[in-house]
């Protein structure tokens, strides 16, 4: 047998018994390895543990009753003891139909006999007595004069109202308006009045501005007057603004009142 040439001149009964020196890198990354597969194991595995569900067994007893007198006292014993008992149904009632007709008849309406009353009439001649005329003088009856209907006329002129545009109802409008005293003339009365308002919480009008252009004819009495009008009231808002237009209708001149 050749010996190694490193063991040469060294006796075979000779041990080394002091390990040789081993690099300390590869050591190192042995130790990073399983370092970090230690630390990603416990971060990313997460096992769930669950308690073991207690399943109860499912079974039930059932007991046959016959149709003789014995089943059926036990099987009224049952529902009545039972958890569920049973509840008076008033539809299986036997007087329930006799009650419905008995309260039907109490609520109906029965329309009272009618007996008339046999009164004995005035008599009456309807056959008057005739009146002959003289012999040898004319006769003409007399001839009945027609009643005197005498014809009262209102004496009317032209006033305006109000009709809503936006931001007022119909009903809101006040119904009691002011006279107005300037006299209407036939271009006033065929033209078209618009005006916005605004008004205050006690329902007057601060502003008035007419939503014609230029104005038309008579704008400037129609604002007077619509500065004299008083809406209902609003306590919700310190002002809101309204659109209202004004026509012309006849009217009674001594006032409002038709009749």
């Amino acid at each position: 047998m050749v010996k190694p040439q490193s063991l040469a001149g060294i006796p075979e009964w000779f041990f080394r018994w002091r390990p040789l020196g081993s690099p300390l890198f590869p050591k190192l990354i042995a130790l990073v390895l399983v370092g970090g597969c230690f630390v990603f194991l416990v971060t990313s595995v997460r096992i769930r543990v669950t308690p073991p569900e207690k399943v109860s067994p499912r079974r039930a007893s059932v007991i046959y009753l016959g149709s003789d007198l014995q089943g059926r006292a036990l099987s009224l014993k049952a529902q009545e003891g039972g958890p569920f008992p049973s509840r008076f149904d008033l539809s299986q009632w036997g007087g329930l139909g006799e009650l419905e007709r008995a309260a039907m008849e109490a609520i109906r309406f029965q329309v009272p006999a009618y007996q008339p009353k046999i009164e004995a009439m005035p008599p009456v001649n309807e056959i008057k007595p005739l009146s002959l005329a003289p012999r040898g003088e004319r006769f003409f009856p007399a001839r009945p004069q027609a009643p005197e209907v005498s014809l009262e006329v209102t004496p009317l002129k032209l006033a305006p109202v109000l009709y809503p545009l936006s931001g007022i109802s119909g009903d809101a409008l006040p119904a009691d308006l002011p006279v107005f005293e300037p006299l209407v003339d036939p271009e006033m009365a065929s033209g078209t009045s618009r005006f916005l308002l605004r008004l205050n919480a006690q329902g007057g009008v601060a502003e008035c501005v007419s939503l014609e252009k230029g104005g038309g004819n008579g704008a400037q009495e129609l604002e007077k007057w619509l500065h004299r009008i008083r809406f209902k009231p609003d306590s919700g808002s310190i002002s809101r603004w309204i659109a209202v237009g004004i026509g012309f209708t006849n009217q009674p001149a001594d006032g409002t009142d038709a009749q």
